[in-house]
């Protein structure tokens, strides 16, 4: 194979889609440095609490998103806390502060949708990846909890490692859960809002 070739190759797969922005995370607002790190003990299960809803995010056990891929995660309200609103934690060895979360009821890891299925220019969906590696979370399925003291005690803003983007519950509801909401990742890094409760949340130990 001539040299040309073998350049031709190598560009070629270096400019494959692997549906993502070729730059992601293309900077860090958090400042990351401040996340928290999860007690050892919680790692076996949390919940985290919408602090706009009043309820959990929570896998939808009934709606796939994609038939035997991927499946749609919402937003509870009223207090309400269901088996799928409870993740078990996946520490990533030599990084801090780095999560996956694998929902305990259908064993599925919580991850960022690519960017051909997103919502919108505004909103990438929140999925669990129904065939994935029952051990690892996908690449793009690492989250960090970020505080903000003007928030409030024990208060954070999650933000995925791949992308750079933050969770936030949606105005919009659930089509098909329409007493609930929708979870998203907010695209827009640079535009978030510090005073908008819809990227606020909790975690907590399960009881």
């Amino acid at each position: 194979m001539g040299l040309s070739n073998a350049l031709f190759l190598v560009l070629s797969a270096l400019l494959i889609d692997t549906g993502y922005s070729s730059v992601s995370a293309p900077f860090c607002q958090c400042p990351c440095e401040n996340r928290i790190s999860i007690s050892k003990d919680w790692f076996n299960c949390i919940t985290i609490y919408s602090m706009k809803t009043k309820g959990y995010v929570t896998a939808d056990e009934h709606y796939p998103f994609l038939q035997y891929y991927e499946r749609y995660v919402f937003a509870t309200n009223q207090n309400k806390l269901w088996g799928t609103a409870k993740w078990k934690v996946e520490y990533k060895e030599g990084n801090n502060g780095t999560y996956g979360l694998k929902n305990l009821y259908v064993k599925e890891w919580l991850h960022a949708g690519r960017n051909d299925q997103a919502r919108d220019s505004f909103r990438r969906y929140l999925l669990t990846k129904i065939r994935g590696d029952p051990n690892i979370p996908p690449r793009d399925g690492y989250w960090q909890f970020i505080p903000d003291p003007k928030i409030g005690k024990d208060v954070y803003r999650i933000r995925n490692t791949f992308t750079g983007e933050y969770l936030f519950v949606d105005d919009e509801q659930h089509i098909q859960r329409y007493d609930y909401n929708r979870l998203y990742l907010w695209r827009l890094t640079g535009n978030y809002q510090s005073t908008d409760n819809r990227h606020w949340f909790k975690i907590a130990k399960c009881k």
